[in-house]
């Protein structure tokens, strides 16, 4: 299930469920996209598990070489109350870098979803990357009426969107310890080096406290917005340019 992004030559493409992602050519993704690196070294955390392991995936392509310059896979998951989208990965070949193609995936992704089912109204991530999360909280501003954690500048801690992401951290690793006032929990991934962002605030979240395996929980909560709304605000994400 395809769409073009004209006035920037890219296809992107919705793929879900199992049978139908595992006859995708993960071998020519990789190729594609192992031609990039990242912090000087290849990519080898793409192979780390099949893109048939998610429950969507979405890809983009350049329409000229079809070569696949991006891709976002996410999880279904489910807390005892309520059902999210979980991020796992994604990455954006440098060559298609400042079209926020992160940020359009993800909306592409909520808008197919939605459009075969209820559309999601929490999209989670773990991350260790300053990057990302700014992508996230970028995303949840362009939502109207959304909530998003942590947020390192709020002098308080939402207690509604606190407790959301302690029942998001539950669902997805029982054992997992989770620091309410950053976001943060302990022991997720293996070891990276210590991230620095260059914003104060974010770095605070993604400071000293963060032990190599920790990781940063950014919830998108959309549970005060009816299904239109979403849908409307997903679509205009998705064409902005």
């Amino acid at each position: 299930m395809g769409h073009v992004l004209t006035d920037h030559g890219l296809c992107l493409t919705y793929l879900r469920n199992s049978d139908v992602i595992d006859d995708v050519d993960q071998a020519h993704i990789l190729d594609d996209l192992s031609d990039d690196t990242l912090d000087g070294d290849p990519l080898p955390w793409l192979t780390r598990y099949r893109l048939d392991a998610y429950d969507h995936l979405v890809l983009v392509t350049d329409r000229s070489s079809d070569r696949h310059l991006g891709f976002l896979a996410a999880s279904n998951g489910a807390t005892p109350r309520e059902d999210f989208l979980l991020l796992e990965t994604a990455f954006v070949a440098t060559a298609a870098r400042g079209q926020n193609l992160m940020r359009r995936m993800l909306a592409f992704a909520m808008l197919r979803i939605g459009g075969m089912g209820p559309v999601p109204s929490i999209v989670a991530a773990c991350t260790r990357s300053p990057h990302c999360y700014r992508i996230m909280r970028d995303t949840a501003r362009r939502f109207s009426g959304a909530t998003f954690f942590p947020e390192p500048d709020s002098v308080t801690i939402d207690f509604h969107a606190a407790t959301l992401a302690q029942r998001i951290v539950r669902a997805i690793g029982s054992r997992h310890r989770f620091h309410a006032a950053t976001g943060t929990i302990r022991g997720v991934g293996g070891a990276r080096r210590q991230p620095i962002s260059g914003d104060p605030q974010l770095d605070s979240l993604f400071g000293q406290h963060m032990q190599p395996a920790d990781r940063v929980l950014t919830v998108l909560d959309l549970r005060g917005e009816d299904e239109a709304t979403i849908f409307d605000d997903a679509r205009r994400i998705y064409r902005s340019r």
